[in-house]
């Protein structure tokens, strides 16, 4: 992210506009997640390019200024890098989030860089192959992913491990950290387990299936862990979850659908992954519609860490606790 996406970043947290959002480009996947049935889903979607580009521009005039491209897979999207330069256009930052890391050809890598992807996020579930390559049911992961961040890191690209709490390493997190740091990652995120109400993002299974006790003292450990590690989650995102999870009432509820959407490959825009719910076509979704609406129903991780800081007074800490990791990290650009 170059000074000036960084700059505006930060000025939409300072005045309260920011919007994010998640576009999924296809439902098509070559990954066989444990915790994702999306790969099982027919027919299959991949969205119209000519389409997507207006979505690009109608999400910018919405106000959106943080696009992450997701699935299925979006490496599998044929013009995956159009869509990307079309966020570079609109001065949007945007990350790529993949499952695959056998899909990083040197033609797609070209493409990344071409684009001026800002970000790219590689999912990473365990610190052995064996569990990890279990996991994704992909064979030997573990040295693709590491031969994608080489290859990323070639052409200035900042990577971002994707990890998430599951039944695989909630108590051996320290060890998967240590993997990540070890590949070579610049930056780690956290993603929460959730089972997923959504007819189109289907989550679910015995590999997230942990009881709230597992969960909270896998958040605990990953506070304790960001003193070792370049971790993105923020303190008081983790402690608003832990709220939930404990059954109190949480200081931050969440804005999905207000300050963030997710966008499917029919473009119907949603509040969240979680909800069964939409809000219509995103190319007929009005910057008046996006009504602010507090919700408590999950945990999904990008939705509730992201609405700790759009709540006035009580997110002044949240904002002023995160601009020195806004301004340090290096992105792309």
């Amino acid at each position: 992210m170059g000074i000036v996406k960084k700059l505006s970043f930060l000025k939409g947290v300072m005045n309260n506009s920011l919007k994010l959002c998640e576009f999924a480009l296809t439902n098509v996947c070559t990954a066989k997640c444990h915790f994702c049935t999306i790969w099982k889903q027919k027919p299959k979607h991949i969205v119209n390019i000519d389409q997507a580009i207006k979505t690009i521009t109608h999400l910018a005039h919405l106000g959106v200024r943080f696009i992450t491209l997701t699935g299925g897979e979006p490496l599998l999207h044929p013009h995956f890098d159009k869509i990307i330069s079309e966020c570079t256009k609109r001065n949007i930052t945007s990350s790529i989030l993949n499952a695959d890391a056998r899909l990083f050809t040197q033609k797609r890598l070209d493409a990344l860089k071409r684009s001026k992807v800002d970000l790219v996020c590689i999912s990473i579930d365990h610190h052995t192959d064996k569990i990890a390559s279990f996991s994704r049911t992909i064979p030997n992961i573990l040295s693709h992913i590491q031969k994608a961040v080489t290859e990323l890191k070639k052409r200035n690209i900042t990577t971002m491990a994707s990890t998430l709490i599951c039944n695989y390493n909630h108590r051996t997190l320290d060890e998967l950290f240590n993997k990540c740091t070890e590949i070579g990652f610049d930056i780690i995120s956290v993603n929460y387990p959730e089972f997923s109400e959504s007819p189109v993002y289907t989550l679910g299974g015995d590999a997230i299936n942990l009881k709230k006790d597992e969960i909270i003292n896998a958040l605990r450990n990953v506070i304790k862990l960001k003193k070792k590690y370049n971790i993105i989650n923020f303190n008081h995102s983790i402690y608003n979850i832990i709220d939930y999870l404990k059954n109190n009432k949480p200081k931050y509820m969440c804005l999905g659908g207000y300050r963030m959407l997710f966008i499917d490959w029919s473009f119907n825009a949603y509040p969240c992954m979680y909800l069964p719910y939409h809000l219509g076509n995103i190319l007929e979704l009005k910057k008046q519609e996006l009504k602010k609406k507090m919700c408590n129903e999950c945990n999904m991780s990008w939705y509730r860490d992201f609405s700790v800081y759009f709540q006035g007074i009580k997110s002044i800490k949240p904002v002023l606790s995160s601009i020195p990791f806004i301004l340090s990290t290096k992105f792309s650009r």
